[in-house]
């Protein structure tokens, strides 16, 4: 074994427990993690498959295809995270409105 698997492995394992550990998901989610974390570590027990992999769909190499695919799953995840954001932001503007109506004070009179 190479110095760069006695890394990653335990990484990505880590990775994976973390998520379970700390993150509550459907079980589709969870599925989808753990799968990934077991494709990352046969890709990394057996880089060749890596290769195999990315020539089959005419990618030089598979750090290459790897790289591609990472990207692809960062940009949909800044995507799920901005669609949050923006959930939130919608929630948060509802919760004030309905604040301040509740607790808002007709103005005094000064009589005369």
């Amino acid at each position: 074994m190479k110095l760069i698997q006695f890394i990653l492995i335990p990484l990505l394992a880590l990775v994976v427990i973390v998520y379970f550990a700390r993150f509550r998901s459907r079980l589709l989610d969870r599925l989808i993690v753990l799968a990934f974390g077991i494709l990352g570590i046969i890709m990394v027990f057996v880089p060749d498959w890596a290769n195999v992999l990315a020539h089959s769909v005419s990618v030089g190499r598979g750090a290459d295809l790897i790289m591609y695919l990472g990207l692809i799953g960062l940009t949909f995840l800044c995507l799920a995270l901005y669609s949050k954001l923006r959930e939130i932001e919608v929630k948060l503007t509802k919760l004030a409105r309905t604040e301040a109506l509740e607790h808002a004070r007709l103005p005094e009179q000064n009589g005369g």
